[in-house]
């Protein structure tokens, strides 16, 4: 075997560093534009958090006995306020990968404008999951100063939590966005908000644990996204119920969601995109 060289390996490393740098482009252009909207998006992140932790942390759980309930702490807001984060960021990502996708595809003709850079089709979708996922995880890390202001936050690793909700956001956009650029309009969109977004959030677990579901609502639980970006944001935030293993198995089958869709949307993009 011909040993490389360092020159050579440098050689390679640029051509990698080359190669992507479309992307970085890309994601550089979308902060820039975020910039000019980062203060409403702030008061928003921060107001929206609040008023659900008090509606339903402080003033539904108040005429809760989550002890009781089997929900492994004394203190609702504690349980419903991590769930809340996933669940949140599950939102975000569904209104960001329907219409606004669509837009940028079709009607506005940005990322149709984009193909005429040296942005590759998979490399464009990759940034528009990962440019999802920044918003979340800005939405996610308002959620937790919200949380620590109720003192909610029982560990270190509640930092992490919104890496959690940022898996979660990625998950459903790669997945969603992967059908809009499949399909020509957008009649099915309101199906998927109310026959699978609004369900999902419902039985997602960030309310009450999936266990006290029926058996088939249950397992349909199990098998969503959103679950598991319930289960490790509740157990980063409250260090309860969550083992490595556990955690290592929600972040794995989050990936997962993400590979596929990344995948299948890849295809669906350029299938839209060269038409």
């Amino acid at each position: 075997m011909t040993a490389v060289t360092p020159r050579e390996g440098r050689g390679v490393a640029a051509a990698r560093t080359r190669r992507w740098a479309p992307l970085f482009h890309f994601l550089e252009h979308q902060f820039l534009r975020f910039r000019s909207t980062f203060r409403g998006t702030v008061v928003s992140g921060t107001l929206g958090p609040l008023m659900y932790l008090l509606g339903l942390g402080v003033g539904l759980g108040s005429q809760i006995d989550a002890e009781a309930s089997g929900l492994g702490t004394n203190n609702y807001l504690d349980y419903v306020g991590p769930g809340l984060m996933a669940a949140a960021a599950m939102q975000l990502a569904a209104s960001e990968s329907l219409w606004q996708t669509s837009g940028m595809l079709r009607w506005r003709g940005n990322y149709v404008a984009i193909t005429a850079t040296p942005l590759s089709v998979p490399q464009l979708f990759i940034g528009h999951v990962v440019w999802i996922g920044f918003r979340a995880f800005v939405g996610a890390a308002l959620y937790l100063v919200v949380l620590a202001g109720f003192g909610v936050p029982a560990t270190p690793l509640a930092l992490l939590a919104p890496l959690g909700a940022v898996l979660t956001a990625m998950a459903f956009a790669a997945l969603i966005s992967a059908w809009t650029g499949y399909v020509d309009d957008e009649k099915t969109f309101p199906v998927i908000l109310r026959l699978f977004i609004v369900p999902m959030y419902l039985f997602s677990g960030a309310f009450y644990p999936v266990s006290q579901l029926p058996d088939a609502l249950g397992w349909f639980s199990r098998l969503t996204p959103v679950w598991h970006g319930v289960q490790l944001c509740r157990g980063l935030v409250t260090g309860q119920d969550l083992s490595l293993a556990g955690a290592l198995g929600h972040t794995g089958a989050l990936l997962g969601f993400i590979l596929v869709g990344v995948v299948a949307g890849s295809w669906s993009f350029k299938r839209t995109l060269s038409a």
